[in-house]
């Protein structure tokens, strides 16, 4: 159930959502909403990949946190110029670690 509150903005906000508003065909309320929900979703996924970029969670986790898929979480991040570490070289040592494990447990 929607819960109202009070909030005062000012007059130099409210223009803007006023002319968003307009823009949108939609009233006041509403923009408001949906502004509210892009930020929330902005913080959450900036807040995510700052503690994935200081190494503090994974991949999985950042995108958990962000509401989002791992493919979405790694998109996000190239948009904010994040550049991986990860290179040819590590995968190359992780397919060759691979295939060891895969040879020792019998799977071909």
């Amino acid at each position: 159930m929607a819960e109202a509150i009070g909030i005062r903005l000012s007059k130099e906000v409210l223009e803007k959502i006023e002319k968003i508003s307009k823009e949108d065909i939609s009233d006041r309320s509403t923009t408001i909403r949906k502004l509210i929900l892009l930020g929330y979703q902005n913080f959450i996924i900036a807040k995510a990949a700052g503690e994935y970029i200081q190494g503090k969670i994974t991949l999985s986790e950042a995108a958990a946190q962000a509401e989002l898929t791992v493919w979405e979480m790694e998109q996000r991040l190239i948009e904010r110029g994040y550049k991986s570490s990860y290179s040819i070289e590590d995968l190359d040592l992780d397919l060759r670690a691979l295939k060891r494990t895969r040879k020792h447990s019998g799977t071909q």
